[in-house]
């Protein structure tokens, strides 16, 4: 059965609609009606923030289970209780113990695992469950959860516009599918635009406004690549010389929506101290993003930033934090990847201007955009003889010398097969 569930591709088959999932779970007993559930959407920084809740949580004493998405490495890596995975063996035998009924209803890939992540928590009596969607909000597998403890939406951008819509308004609309009545909703710095469609569905917090996060003077100098320092302000709050390990402006905002959720957490009777606030976010950690690495390859050493960038919003941030640290102070190799629905000739222009060598690696994905078009996009702003392909992470690794920085964007199929590589 491992076989079989692996190799559905997770974009195939995904058909508008929670019917399917819902008659799935009627027919187990509905386990995400026992779930208090902290649900969160956005096109970026679903993950970090979700992390940073559930390091909180998890520091206050709670079982707390965390579900996310894609995963890098291995597929239990998105079914987490208390930051442990799923035992492989748990996972088999859930797997194909409802395998029959999930044929029956015809799930897809998500919707399976999505399904088999709320029978996992709610046979282990989790307190809290920190739920990422996977695409969009409205339709997604997750939104079968009908009284969310709250709802968070970390921020709003282009993407997947072929299956969310092609602007920022209807983008909006599908995240904030979420928001249930009742439920508190926490925003991340949204556009205008997608704030208007948050508020035309509830009454939300919103980061700078209701509450923010203010970056230490530390966190421009040289040095601080394994972690950054920040002050929190709300109403209720003032919290200072906070630290993460998580690097990048974006999440400092990230932190605060976590801070902000940990508030209206104890308004509804939980007690998460400032202690747990402070040990949560410090021990949060997101691989693939602004992961960096040293690497000792074949008597080589080597500083790898790995970073799941795969949108316009994502790769933007990449570069700002690649800046601060002051990576950008001369031209750096760059290993690059990407799925074809992306919108990836603004993403190329953005990494060329940064890079001295670009390394074309080849992404076992029937969605990875090939070869030839990488190498005819990235030929507009480099030489030729300055771009190479690859087939394999330990070919790209050969063609890098001592002491060089290298970056890796462009998609988290890409980080998952460089952390798949160097452990």
């Amino acid at each position: 059965m491992n076989n079989v569930f692996e190799a559905l591709e997770e974009y195939k088959g995904m058909v508008p609609g929670l019917s399917r999932i819902g008659k799935f779970l009627e027919s187990v007993g509905n386990p995400q009606v026992e779930l208090k559930v902290i649900h969160i959407a956005g096109t970026n920084g679903k993950g970090s923030t979700a992390a940073f809740i559930s390091g909180i949580c998890r520091a206050g004493g709670y079982k707390t289970a965390l579900y996310t998405s894609p995963h890098l490495i291995n597929i239990t890596e998105r079914i987490k209780v208390n930051d442990t995975e799923i035992s492989r063996e748990s996972f088999d035998y859930l797997s194909k113990k409802y395998l029959a009924t999930a044929l029956k209803y015809e799930l897809s890939y998500f919707e399976y695992l999505t399904s088999l992540a709320f029978i996992y928590f709610a046979d282990l009596k989790v307190d809290i469950a920190v739920i990422e969607t996977g695409l969009g909000g409205r339709f997604d597998a997750t939104n079968v959860i009908e009284k969310p403890l709250m709802c968070v939406i970390t921020s709003i951008s282009m993407e997947h516009q072929e299956i969310l819509g092609n602007n920022v308004k209807k983008i909006a609309f599908e995240k904030a599918g979420i928001i249930k009545k009742g439920s508190y909703v926490i925003c991340g710095k949204l556009p205008s635009k997608a704030v208007d469609i948050v508020e035309n569905k509830s009454i939300p917090y919103l980061y700078g406004r209701d509450f923010r996060s203010v970056g230490s003077n530390k966190n421009k100098n040289k040095g601080m690549e394994c972690g950054q320092e920040f002050d929190y302000t709300s109403a209720g709050t003032k919290l200072t010389n906070i630290r993460i390990r998580l690097l990048g402006d974006h999440q400092l905002i990230n932190a605060a929506v976590a801070i902000f959720a940990t508030e209206l957490l104890n308004r509804k009777g939980y007690f998460l101290s400032e202690a747990n606030i402070r040990t949560g976010l410090h021990s949060a950690v997101w691989l693939g993003r602004f992961d960096i690495r040293r690497v000792v390859w074949k008597g080589k050493s080597f500083k790898l930033i790995i970073d799941g960038a795969h949108n316009i919003e994502g790769i933007n941030a990449f570069f700002r934090t690649f800046e601060q640290l002051d990576f950008s102070s001369q031209k750096r190799i760059f290993i690059f990847g990407i799925m074809k629905e992306k919108k990836y000739k603004h993403m190329i222009k953005k990494v060329a201007f940064f890079a001295k060598k670009i390394i074309l690696l080849k992404l076992d994905n029937s969605r990875a955009l090939g070869y030839e078009i990488l190498k005819r996009e990235f030929s507009k702003y480099i030489k030729r003889n300055k771009i190479f392909t690859v087939n394999l992470v330990e070919d790209a690794f050969d063609t890098i010398e001592s002491d060089e920085v290298v970056a890796a964007v462009g998609s988290l199929y890409l980080s998952g097969e460089l952390l798949r590589c160097i452990g």
